[in-house]
């Protein structure tokens, strides 16, 4: 029987292959900056390894050297399936600010959860990363809880290489600087898809975040962790 190309493919490069299938099914950015191994894997290979995923019902996508893989949801492919709301939320956020400043696209964590917290309603920024409740009201306690969860949310986007840690650790992120890496952009395109619901008008960020929270269904569970009623 005819060896087939995908298998000869992982036969003949297992290790790298395993790695680069691992990071793509778990959401992962593969860059050419800081995975030039995986990525030109990818790029040499491109023609099996899209059919590959299409069979297994991914799409293979490139978008500005940076490959991911997206998954299909009604008539068209997203790339947003992997993510969380919170981390959904965040990335349009952050997408944003590495728009304004492309030049130095470097921030600290802290700085930028006190900048959602002056332009968001806590009661948002709580059901956003932790729950949908009833009858809210404001605490120092869920405020912390929300830093806690916001903190949480810039280590999955660490670890799936929308942003670097230029200084400080992932255990202590929310108080780190962080650089906005290019492979943000995929959530601008979100971003702009909530803007074209909208008028012509020129929107602010907050505008535009408060479409999604207004327009997104959320998971009641979802990193409810450490909040008691």
């Amino acid at each position: 029987m005819p060896e087939t190309s995908i298998i000869k493919l992982i036969r003949d490069h297992n290790p790298l292959f395993k790695k680069v299938n691992y990071l793509l099914q778990d959401g992962i950015n593969v860059h050419a900056g800081n995975m030039p191994a995986e990525y030109n894997f990818i790029e040499e290979n491109i023609n099996i390894l899209t059919e590959y995923y299409d069979f297994l019902g991914y799409k293979l996508q490139n978008y500005d050297s940076n490959f991911y893989l997206s998954v299909p949801r009604k008539d068209r492919y997203t790339s947003f399936e992997y993510f969380s709301k919170s981390e959904t939320f965040l990335g349009m956020y952050l997408a944003l600010k590495f728009f304004q400043n492309t030049e130095n696209p470097t921030f600290n964590a802290d700085e930028l959860f006190e900048e959602l917290n002056s332009i968001f309603p806590l009661e948002n920024l709580y059901e956003i990363f932790v729950k949908r409740m009833q009858n809210f009201y404001e605490s120092d306690k869920r405020l912390e809880t929300v830093n806690e969860n916001y903190a949480k949310t810039l280590r999955q986007l660490n670890k799936y290489n929308f942003l670097d840690i230029v200084s400080g650790t992932p255990g202590n992120i929310n108080y780190s600087s962080i650089e906005i890496k290019g492979s943000i952009k995929r959530f601008f395109d979100l971003a702009l898809e909530l803007y074209d619901k909208q008028s012509e008008e020129e929107m602010d960020i907050e505008e535009i975040l408060n479409i999604f929270i207004k327009d997104t269904e959320f998971d009641n569970d979802e990193g409810a962790d450490g909040e008691w009623e």
